[in-house]
């Protein structure tokens, strides 16, 4: 049951990302609000793949320097093009992994965040990919008004279409 609820946010999140997708524009993308903020390109990079990261981290506890290094540069790849096939593909893998815990893990397994924080792996998962991946969207949308989208409203940001939703 829990381990649903938490798909469930993780879904909303990449549905609420896929539709943000459509909306970027080649202007969009070097946007930056500040010379230290990340780009509106920069988020889409994060956010297409940071919440299947730290689902690998707490499930397989494997990330290397090495892997990191590829997944950057994975990462450096994206275009506008292909970033709702990356979000597909993240989400694609967020499913695996969550396949991989269980109820039991969820409520009782300590796990340690890439601060060295320890939590609980359900409470992780909530405080990690779901928080970001809700964040940085917000952050996106944000990016794209400020990039003079006037035509941009809150429903484009929080309001899952039926139709994304049916896809995944």
């Amino acid at each position: 049951m829990y381990k649903n609820q938490l798909l469930e946010n993780l879904k909303r999140e990449i549905v609420l990302l896929k539709q943000l997708a459509l909306l970027i524009e080649e202007k969009d993308l070097t946007y930056r609000p500040h010379e230290k903020v990340r780009s509106t390109y920069e988020l889409m990079q994060y956010l297409s793949g940071v919440g299947s990261w730290m689902m690998r981290r707490f499930v397989k506890n494997d990330i290397t320097p090495e892997l990191r290094e590829k997944e950057m540069a994975f990462r450096n790849t994206l275009t506008l093009q292909n970033f709702q096939v990356r979000l597909d593909e993240q989400w694609k893998e967020i499913k695996d992994y969550l396949e991989q815990i269980s109820e039991h893990d969820l409520l009782n397994k300590e796990i340690e965040l890439p601060w060295k924080e320890k939590m609980i792996l359900g409470t992780a998962i909530i405080n990690a990919p779901i928080k970001w991946l809700a964040a940085y969207r917000m952050e996106l949308f944000k990016n794209l008004k400020m990039n003079g989208r006037p035509d941009l409203g809150t429903k484009d940001a929080w309001v899952p279409q039926e139709s994304f939703t049916a896809a995944l």
